[in-house]
């Protein structure tokens, strides 16, 4: 009988295939569950430092975990209600907005096209906007219980984090290429989330303010949807960018639209390919198309957490690969290419 050491290369390609399709399938199937239990860890790793701060000052472990999640906490409720009170804000003017479209008609209309007859409602079948509405409502329902489920993993991850990190030294060894890659890769995430912050914060800011200064409505809102979007590579910024531009060409025309559509660009090319290369490490550099890839993958998988945390579960795993000797060329595969020259 084979054993899997002496099998043909491609039999145990094919096995290791097999297998990989079958935790990720077990993976998709679990998302309901895994997908709060991700951004618990995403969210403790990367408020590690300020429980670590707190300690150091002397608060007890509990009470630092619950100050920092209550701080969380404070945050999210202050931009929930930031986008609140702006999406209801930009909802109320929605008729004037319908008067400037009205306008924008006949500029149309001397290019010979004729919308002055089109009724949208005619096309909406109302009862499945019904339908969606209450979707809608259900979805924030179950995003309530998942909010509240990330906060209290969150806190309990951070409390028990250096008794896991004891277990792990304990039976892993602090020589093993394992446990070091395990420990990097907090570090890693951290300076992650803090250069793709800086940068999105850059993006965000430079939006909002071209936005304000060529007088559309909004523009802090718009500014800040980028900025949280910006977290996604390549496709979030696109999708941030399509209110602005729809709205810009309701207020000012098509020259107004492509204004934004050139400015955000070239806010986001220079942030992307100026900025960001200074401030990432190496370490953190990843392939476009990997990044691309990734973005797609794992919003198969997991759903928009995936799209969200797309690159911190690639550069996790990318560590986790350079951990085995058999696997490490996996990992520099998946790495900028440039890298390999230096």
């Amino acid at each position: 009988m084979k054993t899997a050491g002496n099998l043909p290369p491609p039999a145990r390609i094919a096995i290791v295939g097999a297998a990989v399709v079958i935790v990720l399938a077990g993976i998709r199937a679990a998302t309901p569950i895994l997908a709060p239990l991700l951004v618990a860890i995403f969210f403790a790793t990367i408020t590690a430092p300020a429980m670590k701060w707190l300690i150091r000052r002397g608060a007890p472990p509990v009470i630092a975990a619950a100050g920092v999640v209550a701080g969380l906490i404070g945050l999210f409720a202050a931009t929930v209600a930031f986008l609140g009170v702006a999406f209801a804000g930009f909802i109320r003017s929605l008729p004037q907005y319908r008067e400037n479209l009205l306008e924008q008609v006949t500029v149309l209309a001397d290019y010979g096209i004729d919308i002055s007859s089109f009724t949208i409602w005619d096309y909406v079948d109302q009862a499945f906007l019904i339908q969606q509405v209450a979707g809608i409502a259900r979805g924030i329902g179950s995003f309530a219980i998942d909010a509240f489920l990330v906060f209290v993993g969150m806190a309990f991850l951070l409390i028990e984090a250096p008794r896991l990190a004891g277990v792990l030294e304990r039976y892993l060894g602090v020589d093993s290429s394992l446990y070091q890659h395990l420990a990097q890769s907090g570090s890693f995430l951290i300076d992650y989330i803090l250069v793709r912050t800086k940068v999105n914060l850059i993006t965000g800011v430079g939006t909002g303010l071209f936005l304000a200064i060529l007088g559309v409505d909004f523009a802090v809102l718009w500014g800040f949807i980028a900025f949280i979007l910006s977290y996604v590579p390549y496709i979030g910024l696109v999708i941030a960018a399509i209110p602005p531009t729809l709205l810009a060409l309701i207020e000012f025309g098509p020259a107004g639209a492509v204004a934004v559509i050139v400015a955000i660009s070239l806010i986001d090319s220079a942030a992307e390919n100026l900025i960001l290369p200074r401030m990432a490490g190496r370490e953190l550099n990843l392939s476009p198309v990997v990044v691309l890839f990734s973005v797609v993958f794992w919003g198969f998988i997991l759903g928009a957490v995936g799209v969200f945390l797309a690159i911190p579960l690639t550069i996790a795993v990318k560590l986790l690969l350079e951990s085995w000797e058999e696997t490490r060329w996996m990992g520099e595969l998946i790495g900028n290419s440039g890298s390999a020259e230096d």
